[in-house]
């Protein structure tokens, strides 16, 4: 048995070819990968994205064999690059060894376990988020959202579900692949709702439409995938954030992307009458949305945002 870094593109569209033997993708954002091979035959893969360990399977005769192998090898390599937590995207067959390597389980579906390393977690990261903006109350609402930017569409969606509640939260992605980095997101939407007094703008952790639970959702096209990284993000809310938060409603926007459109069917069809949708604001009988803002700007027709965008937003981008 040899173990080997797939480097080469031949190397990756033999681990890609062995994948598929599992129901399983190679992922565009992989930085790293291992594969087992036998009689130039691949028996094992993994690889990582960033902390992120995904793309792991072996064949069955050889599982006893390599599995725990090359997943000590993956970590021994994050390790190397300064990671010291790690976190899992595996199917559920896998779940065990994983565990029995001290990874603690967050979540699973039919199809998907997420599981990371017990040097950090999931509760503990969210009440010390809940602690550090002081997130209490008794009628809570929330929002999840990217704003790249943040327009006039995103602030009536706030405004409007501000009206329904004591606190709403409004939990900003933290991903950093959108056109606007997430500081600068997370910055315009302070600014554009700083005189709303019952809402507070807070990061997303990395537990909500991020690399680790929803890939697929940063792609922006039809992928396979979709439906079961929408229904993990989703378990993940209503095991974790629904009662560590104390939410009451968690608010969308009416939707015409086909990614966002799916992720809130699979949000309505999971969490029912806890999802409130409300109907997109328009502007000259058009919806209001932040690609269109994008557009403009990339054509270099700044000035025909300012109907499109509020004025803290409008400033911010002139800087």
């Amino acid at each position: 048995m040899n173990l080997r870094n797939a480097i080469l593109t031949e190397e990756k569209a033999e681990v890609r070819k062995f994948l598929e033997k599992f129901s399983l993708g190679y992922d565009e954002d992989i930085d790293f990968t291992l594969y087992m091979e036998e009689n130039k035959e691949i028996i094992g893969t993994i690889s990582s994205s960033q902390n992120i360990i995904k793309s792991f399977a072996v064949d069955q005769k050889y599982r006893g064999q390599i599995a725990s192998v090359l997943i000590s090898e993956i970590i021994n390599h994050l390790y190397k690059k300064g990671y010291s937590f790690y976190q899992v995207y595996t199917s559920p067959v896998n779940k065990e060894i994983f565990k029995a390597l001290n990874f603690y389980e967050i979540i699973s579906s039919d199809k998907v376990t997420l599981l990371e390393s017990k040097n950090r977690d999931i509760v503990s990261d969210l009440k010390r988020l809940k602690y550090r903006y002081k997130l209490d109350g008794e009628n809570i609402g929330s929002i999840i959202m990217n704003c790249n930017p943040f327009t006039l569409g995103h602030r009536y969606l706030i405004e409007e579900a501000s009206k329904r509640h004591d606190l709403l939260i409004v939990f900003i992605l933290e991903e950093d692949k959108s056109t606007f980095k997430y500081k600068d997101r997370f910055k315009m939407v302070e600014l554009g709702v700083k005189d709303l007094k019952n809402v507070k703008v807070v990061p997303s952790s990395s537990y909500l439409i991020s690399n680790f639970t929803f890939p697929t959702y940063f792609l922006k096209k039809e992928d396979s995938r979709i439906n079961e990284q929408a229904t993990i993000d989703a378990l993940i809310f209503e095991k974790y954030f629904i009662p560590i938060f104390k939410l009451k409603k968690r608010y969308l926007g009416s939707e015409e992307d086909f990614v966002t459109k799916q992720y809130n069917e699979v949000l309505k069809n999971r969490l029912g009458d806890f999802i409130e949708i409300i109907k997109r604001k328009e502007y000259n009988n058009e919806i209001i949305s932040a690609s269109k803002v994008r557009k403009l700007i990339n054509e270099g027709k700044f000035a025909e945002i300012v109907n499109l965008v509020p004025k803290t937003t409008y400033d911010y981008l002139k800087k």
